[in-house]
Order: C-alpha cells, then sequence, then structure tokens
C-alpha cells in the first residue's frame, strides 16, 4: 500500500530555471560564465549542499580564483539564493489534495542551510509531515546512504513511498532501494495521472 508521497523541492515544488534566474544578477556573459560555472557547478556548491561548507567559506575559496571585481557579485548572489521563491500553484494544489485525502507527505531535498529561510515562502512546505534537507545529514542524493538515513529517520517503508523528483538519477537511486517513482517534467496533470494509477 502507498501511503506516503516523497517531494523533491526545486523544479517541483517551486519553479525556476537556473540560466534564468542568474541572468537577473548580470548583464555580462563573464559574469553570467564566473556564476554558472565557478559558482553553481562548483565543489564549494556540492560542500554547502551537504553541510560541509558554510556560505562565507564558500565565498572565500570562489573568490580566490576569479577576477576581484566579480567578488562582490558572487557574495551576492551566494547570499540571496533563491531567498525568492517562484511559486507553483498547479503541484501547491496537488499537495494539499494529497494530503486532505489523508497520505503523508514528505521534502527529500539536496539544499543549504539556507533552506531554513527561503522554505517560510513556500507554501507547500507546510503540508510535509518530515523534512530531509541534506546540509543537516552529510548526504546527497542519489547516495544511497542519503535514502537510507531519511527511511530511518521516518521510520518510513521504502515499498510504502512515491517519491517524485525531476531527477532520473534521483528517481533510478530510490527504485534501487524498494521506492518506487516518477519523474517529473513539468506537466502536474501528466504527474497527478501517473502518481493515481500508482497509487490506484
Amino acid at each position: 500500500m502507498k501511503k506516503n508521497i516523497v517531494f523533491d523541492m526545486g523544479n517541483v515544488l517551486t519553479r525556476y530555471s537556473m540560466a534564468e534566474y542568474i541572468r537577473k544578477y548580470t548583464d555580462s556573459e563573464e559574469g553570467y560564465q564566473i556564476l554558472r560555472n565557478e559558482v553553481c557547478a562548483s565543489v564549494e556548491w556540492i560542500q554547502m549542499d551537504r553541510g560541509t561548507l558554510t556560505d562565507e567559506e564558500a565565498i572565500a575559496s570562489i573568490c580566490k580564483r576569479i577576477p576581484q571585481e566579480y567578488h562582490a557579485l558572487v557574495e551576492r548572489f551566494i547570499y540571496e539564493f533563491r531567498m525568492e521563491q517562484e511559486p507553483n500553484p498547479p503541484m501547491e494544489s496537488l499537495v494539499r489534495r494529497l494530503s486532505e485525502a489523508g497520505y503523508d507527505l514528505y521534502l527529500l531535498s539536496n539544499t543549504s542551510k539556507r533552506f531554513h529561510k527561503f522554505s517560510r515562502n513556500i507554501d507547500s512546505i507546510s503540508y510535509m509531515k518530515g523534512i530531509w534537507i541534506s546540509c543537516e545529514h552529510g548526504f546527497l542524493k542519489p547516495e544511497k546512504e542519503a535514502y537510507l538515513d531519511f527511511f530511518e529517520r521516518f521510520s518510513l517503508k521504502p515499498e510504502e513511498c512515491i517519491f517524485i523528483d525531476d531527477s532520473p538519477a534521483n528517481i533510478e537511486a530510490g527504485m534501487r532501494l524498494g521506492m518506487e517513482g516518477i519523474v517529473y517534467h513539468g506537466n502536474v496533470e501528466e504527474l497527478e495521472r501517473k502518481l493515481l494509477a500508482m497509487i490506484n
């Protein structure tokens, strides 16, 4: 019996395009490349999500290898990252209806400690019975340990869960441990049809 629905956050509960988001911070191509490559695709970014590096430490490390003229931009970008969330109203409606139908809802997300500030702006979070964020446990999806820690922390049986994530790799990792999943492609109606088919 499926009684637990597990959600990813970025590009699932909320909408965002990293490219569009970066463009809000800079009009220059060099600035864009620095934010995309040296920040968002950096080892420091992963370490912040794992909880092994603070924002301040990440900024100091990144700034050692970029032109000084971009130091303030990098600092602002990291401190403000996703503090303003674009809502996903159809998903919020689905989350609410699933909660009202008696399903237990959970969050399983790779994110930094900044989550505790910006999550207040995500209405769907209020429906979650349990919240697991990578920075508090030292593991990242799709690492096996992340899922095992999640199941143990909330006393969940994988076979009783359905996981919704926009990353096929994250879904596949959960499936290898017995948790069925659905890759979310941005269409909530399509997701709901697949979800109902699995539940029923």
